[in-house]
C-alpha cells in the first residue's frame, strides 16, 4: 500500500567531529547513526543505517510473532515527494 496521506518527517542532525568529517543522527531515533567525511557522505550512511535498523526490527518482529490465522501483516511505502 502506498501512503500518499501519510507525511514523514524526520530530522537529521549533523555535527562536525574533532578527528574529521561528521556524525549524523536522526533526532526522532537515536539508535540511527552513522558518520561520513562529507555531509553527503554523512546523509547518504545516515540513509543506509535507517534502511539497515528497519530492516533488523522487521527481522526480528517476524521471528518472535505468532503465526496464528488471526495476524494481519500490511506494508506501507513512503514516498519522497
Amino acid at each position: 500500500m502506498l501512503a500518499t496521506n501519510f507525511h514523514l518527517q524526520l530530522t537529521a542532525i549533523y555535527k562536525a567531529a574533532p578527528e574529521g568529517g561528521y556524525t549524523s543522527a536522526f533526532e526522532e531515533l537515536p539508535d540511527v547513526f552513522s558518520e561520513g567525511e562529507t555531509l553527503e557522505e554523512a546523509k547518504a550512511n545516515l540513509i543506509d543505517a535507517l534502511e539497515l535498523v528497519l530492516s533488523y526490527h522487521r527481522d526480528q518482529a517476524r521471528q518472535n510473532q505468532s503465526h496464528e490465522s488471526s495476524t494481519i501483516r500490511e506494508t506501507f511505502e513512503f514516498a519522497t515527494p
